[in-house]
């Protein structure tokens, strides 16, 4: 009875000290804090701040819109802007200038507290630029 109790006992132990092991480093408890909600209004100022660099604004479509909010986003060689950060990623189309709508084109926009900090528009040529690539970097494009 005495090596039942005494078996149970290890057992307890072994199970509790398993429990602990999160992979937080030095037996820490790790917690994942879940990322801030996007602001609603995000989604609409990124497309406005798109619009405002087309030659008819009007004509803007858009596609295949990602919002995240990150905890900070680096642009060009500068030193990372820390968050949280709104990152507004997809395509978009507009008139062509002749009547006709041009191909899809990437769109990368960061909003901070309100603000766009800056839009980096891919032109209708189809070849990719800061907008692709940005939105590459953020894990949104493929």
């Amino acid at each position: 009875m005495r090596a039942i109790v005494v078996a149970l006992a290890i057992a307890g132990a072994a199970g509790a000290a398993g429990a602990q092991d999160n992979g937080a480093p030095g037996g820490s408890i790790r917690v994942d804090i879940p990322p801030p909600p996007v602001p609603g209004g995000a989604r609409k100022q990124a497309e406005h701040a798109v619009r405002e660099g087309l030659a008819d604004p009007t004509s803007a479509a858009f596609r295949a819109e990602h919002v995240i909010e990150v905890e900070s986003v680096k642009h060009g060689f500068g030193p990372p802007i820390d968050g949280p950060v709104s990152v507004v990623c997809g395509q978009y189309a507009s008139s062509d200038g002749k009547g006709g709508q041009s191909g899809y084109s990437w769109f990368f926009v960061a909003i901070k507290h309100g603000q766009v900090l800056w839009a980096d528009v891919d032109s209708g040529d189809d070849s990719p630029g800061a907008g692709y690539y940005g939105c590459k970097g953020a894990g949104l494009a493929s």
